[in-house]
């Protein structure tokens, strides 16, 4: 929701909040905009990796 409320307020030609009550917002927007897309699958290595990549990260931006 805060995604969609700062889109509104960046694009407000393409984003429209519609309607608004206490618990709930609708918007619109073009139908070719939503995306569904299946989640992306690692490999161990591949996480393992990235993990050893963080960490090197987080030590660096420690000294």
């Amino acid at each position: 929701m805060r995604k969609l409320d700062t889109l509104v307020a960046d694009f407000p030609d393409t984003y429209k909040l519609t309607k608004q009550d206490e618990v709930s917002k609708t918007y619109s927007f073009p139908k070719s905009y939503v995306c569904y897309r299946k989640p992306r699958a690692f490999s161990t290595e591949q996480r393992e990796r990235a993990r050893q990549m963080m960490i090197a990260n987080n030590k660096a931006k420690g000294n």
